[in-house]
């Protein structure tokens, strides 16, 4: 095979990764019924659960942990106090930051997402197995975190 047939391969390669994305944007975007209290997106739950696993965490904070802008996961935040599921308190050293704090509500969705989520694991390992060896999965779950490590440090410029 030559550099222009490998470079078609890598170009039809690329297709599957946008359309892989496209997919996953799409589902975790998708409100989730992970319990009956409360319909969530996938960033929304799993903000919450850092809420809950976490001590005095913060919207920076947040925001740092999840690549995202500060604005942005104010308004996760926002949403998230809007269904009673976290509340916020003035830090007592600065009264410019906010300590977020789960609900009680807020600590029951969040567990039941924790179980929804190692059940739906399971499954899907279990699908993934049906078409791959166990090698296989675990190559394309590395695949995809030195992936995702490339896309945060953003275009490289060869020089």
């Amino acid at each position: 095979m030559d550099r222009c047939d490998d470079a078609i391969e890598c170009l039809k390669n690329m297709s599957f990764i946008y359309k892989f994305v496209l997919h996953y944007n799409d589902y975790i975007n998708t409100r989730h019924d992970y319990t009956s209290e409360a319909s969530l997106t996938m960033l929304e739950v799993h903000i919450l659960t850092d809420i809950c696993d976490q001590n005095n965490p913060t919207v920076s904070g947040l925001a740092a942990a999840w690549g995202r802008s500060v604005s942005a996961t104010s308004q996760t935040v926002r949403r998230l106090m809007s269904k009673g599921l976290v509340t916020r308190e003035n830090a007592p050293e600065n009264g410019k930051v906010f300590y977020l704090h789960p609900t009680e509500k807020g600590i029951r969705v969040s567990d039941e997402h924790k179980r929804y989520d190692t059940e739906d694991t399971i499954k899907t390992v279990k699908r993934l197995m049906k078409k791959l060896r166990f090698d296989e999965i675990e190559t394309m779950f590395k695949a995809l975190e030195c992936y995702g490590q490339l896309l945060q440090e953003g275009p490289q410029r060869e020089g």
